[in-house]
Parts: C-alpha cells; sequence; structure tokens
C-alpha cells in the first residue's frame, strides 16, 4: 500500500466494495432477462470503479494483481451464480467485468493511479 495516513480506510471502502458486489450479485433475483446492453454497462462500470478504487491506494507495481483479482472475482461470482435457483451464469457479464477492469487498469497506468495520495495532500493529510 502507498504511504497514506487514510490508507485503512481506503482499503475498508475498497473491501466494503467487494462485499456489496458480492451480495447484490448473489441476491436472488427475477427472471433472467435476455442479453440487454444496459446489463453489460452496468457490470463494465461497477468492476471499473472497483478496479479504479484499488488502484487508487496501491503502487503501480500491484496494478496487474489487483486486474487479475478483480477479474477472478467476476468469473467467481458468476460461477457461483450458476449455484443459485435466481440466477444464472453468463459469460457475456465476465467479459463485461472484464472490459471495465482493462479500462481502469488502462487509465491508472496513464496516471490515474494512486489518486488517493493526491486526495490526502489536497486535503492536508499527506503523511508527514
Amino acid at each position: 500500500m502507498l504511504p497514506l495516513r487514510l490508507g485503512r480506510f481506503w482499503a475498508a471502502v475498497g473491501w466494503a466494495g467487494v462485499l456489496a458486489g458480492l451480495v447484490l450479485s448473489l441476491w436472488p433475483g427475477g427472471v433472467p432477462l435476455p442479453v440487454q446492453v444496459w446489463d453489460k454497462i452496468q457490470h463494465a462500470t461497477g468492476y471499473f470503479l472497483l478496479a479504479s478504487w484499488f488502484t487508487g491506494f496501491y503502487p503501480r507495481r500491484r496494478y496487474l494483481l489487483i486486474g487479475t483479482a478483480c477479474v477472478l472475482l467476476g468469473v467467481c461470482i458468476e460461477g457461483l451464480q450458476a449455484l443459485t435457483p435466481t440466477r444464472t451464469a453468463e459469460l457475456a457479464d465476465a467479459c463485461a467485468n472484464a472490459v471495465g477492469v482493462a479500462l481502469a487498469l488502462a487509465l491508472a497506468y496513464a496516471g490515474l493511479g494512486g489518486w488517493a495520495a493526491r486526495v490526502e495532500r489536497l486535503l492536508g493529510l499527506a503523511p508527514r
């Protein structure tokens, strides 16, 4: 983790997001719908936010690990959905998740990673 005053806070919010995503992904849903563009955009956006969050407080050398973990989380959730009576696993959902992660990593490598340190500096909370 980057040297941050609020490092544990950033991490706790991230892991709360992972837990919320897991719960919402496995919560009993309605009848499976045919593939819809909006659904795939939601998947990509959710995983984009997740990967972007974690690249915000980990060093650049961890970005690939973060991306891999996020993609594997998406694949595992799809597998778990196949075991539920009201959800279905969809390869298209896992692909949309991976697209969101790839976009987040591209932006992190382009300079948006490490955002938490910049936020802390702006708030006057940079570590001494």
